[in-house]
């Protein structure tokens, strides 16, 4: 009988992982924890699984009855707000790390991000798990390389598997993140000759990597993405944006002027992240048997456009995804054509 804790199981990514577990064959026992109400499935009358919602803080709930008769702990839970307490999180793993080195846990999951590999002028394109973490200055980031750390020396004293997930930033409809939201506003004033590309992550695909490496049993960090990664031209099509590249003194005092009217604390930290590419590969985890369904293009466009959009299949958001670029960049020719004129009389 394979039993299996999931914290922040309220979560956009904890709902889907419980939705996945309750039909597998070889799951019979879920507990699953929040601070919150926790919806989700009812118990399956085919796998014949069982759920235990425990509604609770972490940071203060009896960790050692929770996970008792536990065989896998999936830490997904974390504050997902832009002030979110660095302390409290660290305390949290910690306990819970503590109740698992007494208990029967054979594997335990964490959730980390690819913002842990810092952005870099220097960073390969993709970026492979074998690439040493440098979180820049951003306190998500930096939080994330310290929780992976702390899990890391536990697990080599334990003896517990260890598997790290490391996600591109993850969205889908009605489900988004402040670092989602925050990249993409530092992407409104960033200097013209700066377009790195991007990359993201479907929660769907995300929930399917965490059931993944839990059935196959894998050790070690795992990268997370859709397939490759938007160009920038792309992207600004994708944004519904076109784009005219200003001369660099011109440039410069554009984005100076973007800058003076910005939102400076959603700004914190990010600049890095919009300047230079940190795009992450996912052979390694493919290599296995995972493969994400839907592309970057298709995440963007659910996770962030009109409902209308939304409602579109996957072929016709790739069309759509496409079509855009085109017409974007005669847009941008046109756009450029007109500002050269105005520059000349």
């Amino acid at each position: 009988m394979q039993a299996i804790l999931v914290t922040g199981a309220a979560g956009a990514v904890g709902r889907r992982v419980l939705n996945l577990l309750v039909e597998s064959p070889d799951v019979k026992r879920i507990v699953a924890a929040d601070r919150v109400r926790i919806e989700g499935p009812d118990e399956s009358e085919t796998s014949g699984a069982t759920i235990e919602r425990v509604e609770a803080d972490l940071l203060e709930a009896d960790l050692a009855a929770i996970v008792d008769d536990v065989d896998v702990i999936v830490h997904l839970a974390e504050d997902r707000s832009r002030d979110a307490d660095a302390g409290t999180a660290r305390s949290v793993l910690e306990r819970l790390l503590d109740a698992a080195s007494s208990g029967s846990v054979s594997q335990f999951v964490l959730l980390s991000s690819a913002l842990v590999y810092g952005a870099h002028g220097d960073n390969p394109v993709p970026i492979t798990e074998g690439q040493p973490l440098r979180p820049s200055n951003l306190a998500h980031a930096q939080l994330k390389a310290d929780l992976e750390a702390l899990a890391t020396t536990w697990a080599r004293s334990s003896g517990v598997r260890l598997t790290v997930l490391r996600p591109a930033v993850a969205l889908s409809e009605g489900d988004g993140s402040w670092i989602g939201s925050g990249l993409r506003a530092a992407m409104v004033v960033r200097p013209e000759q700066v377009d790195p590309p991007v990359q993201f992550l479907h929660h769907d695909d995300l929930a399917r990597a965490v059931v993944h490496v839990v059935d196959k049993r894998l050790e070690g960090v795992y990268n997370v993405a859709s397939d490759g990664w938007i160009g920038a031209d792309a992207f600004r099509a994708l944004r519904g944006e076109t784009e005219v590249r200003l001369p660099e003194r011109a440039g410069r005092l554009r984005h100076r002027a973007a800058m003076m009217f910005a939102d400076r604390s959603l700004l914190e930290g990010l600049q890095p992240y919009i300047t230079h590419p940190w795009v992450v590969a996912t052979d390694k985890l493919r290599a296995t048997g995972w493969t994400p369904e839907y592309t970057s293009e298709e995440v963007y466009i659910l996770g962030t456009s009109a409902p209308l959009l939304n409602s579109l299949g996957p072929q016709k958001r790739q069309e759509l995804a496409l079509g855009l670029a085109g017409a974007a960049g005669a847009a941008a020719l046109g756009a450029a054509v007109w500002a050269a004129r105005r520059l000349t009389r």
